[in-house]
């Protein structure tokens, strides 16, 4: 027995440390399931739309987590562990009796099916954070032959999880400061930064990110980056989508000046991702997005034009508000000329840059011009 209430707090300082080298928290699941005789112990975040954050198990290999991590079997309907964790109050334990009185509301089998061939249908579980980003809960899984948890074992998992969950606010503390500093160094760039976590929310923004929400150029919808313009949300969209599915390192959506004075000029944004951390638990820095209001030509972008490539006025103009993003009807109604003739430019200009189409000219139009 003295054992039993000894160890809790023996370890306490490896959670701690896991907190901060969070690397280590597989050697602190290992040990808390010796400690309790238990096949596994499980440290998971499940998002506010039940998605996987991450999802930490001693002795799991890669193909049990592929058959684990699916977001069909982490809804509360289907997954009685889930449905335990969404309804437990802070600090609670709960454990066999409350998944017997679970098992009969789920709506599927799968995750049943699930337990039954990683074998892992008994154990208990605890609320590390609880919140509108969702849950870190923290579990034993325990085999059909190593049975349900007694109350010894429960008592010995309520110490664990009382240090668990000094750790795991502290991990998401230090995360979110993370998220602070980045923004921090753009501010004393005086560059606007929307700092995002793996939800692609905004976890911490610049001065000058603010001013932009401020004005209206940009709003957040839901914790995240929006336009109010209908085709610059769809580009923000893609991109967004592309650097957080898709394995896409960087992407940038050009802003085009409005028609009043107050918003002339360009604004870029790029979206950023940031190099891979493992072992987060969803607060740290995933991607920025910066936001950088552009003039609508520069002196030196229009020598650059004029004397490098040869370009003249009109076609120095066009080329101008391409980059700006501006549609060829737009660019028509700016210059107070038809159809045909911004064609005629057009295919100057494009023989010019020694490219062939639009999409061409405004990719090189963005690398050569500041």
């Amino acid at each position: 027995e003295s054992r039993m209430v000894a160890e809790p707090r023996g370890i306490a300082n490896q959670f701690l440390e896991a907190a901060v080298e969070p690397a280590r928290w597989l050697d602190v699941l290992q040990h808390v399931a010796a400690e309790t005789r238990s096949q596994h112990a499980q440290i998971v975040g499940v998002g506010p739309d039940f998605g996987v954050g991450f999802n930490w198990v001693n002795g799991m290999d890669a193909s049990a987590h592929a058959a684990a991590d699916r977001t069909e079997l982490m809804l509360p309907s289907t997954n009685y562990r889930v449905a335990a964790g969404v309804s437990t109050a802070p600090h609670d334990v709960v454990w066999e009796n409350s998944y017997a009185a679970l098992r009969p509301r789920l709506t599927s089998d799968a995750y049943l099916d699930l337990c039954s061939d990683l074998d892992i249908p008994n154990g208990c579980q605890s609320n590390l954070v609880a919140g509108a980003d969702g849950l870190i809960g923290f579990s034993l899984l325990r085999s059909a032959r190593e049975g349900p948890t007694d109350a010894a074992t429960r008592a010995m998992f309520a110490a664990f999880s009382a240090a668990a969950r000094v750790a795991a606010s502290l991990q998401v503390a230090l995360e979110q400061d993370g998220c602070k500093l980045v923004a921090g160094s753009f501010d004393a760039m005086d560059v606007a930064c929307f700092v995002l976590d793996q939800r692609m929310r905004v976890r911490a923004l610049s001065r000058a990110a603010e001013d932009l929400l401020t004005t209206g150029a940009l709003r957040l919808v839901e914790g995240r980056v929006s336009s109010p313009a209908p085709q610059i949300e769809r580009r923000l969209v893609a991109a967004t989508q592309a650097v957080c599915h898709q394995g896409v390192a960087a992407a940038s959506v050009a802003v085009p000046p409005q028609a009043r004075a107050n918003e002339a000029g360009l604004v870029m944004l790029k979206l950023h991702r940031l190099p891979v951390r493992l072992w987060n638990m969803g607060f740290a820095p995933f991607a920025i997005l910066t936001a950088k209001r552009r003039s609508v030509a520069s002196e030196r972008d229009l020598k650059l034009l004029r004397d490098d490539y040869g370009l003249t006025a009109a076609e120095t103009e066009i080329a101008m508000l391409l980059r700006q993003g501006l549609s060829r009807a737009q660019i028509g109604d700016r210059r107070g000329i038809g159809a045909e003739t911004l064609r005629s430019h057009l295919r100057a200009l494009f023989g010019k840059l020694g490219v062939r189409r639009e999409t061409e000219a405004i990719h090189l139009l963005h690398a050569l011009l500041s």
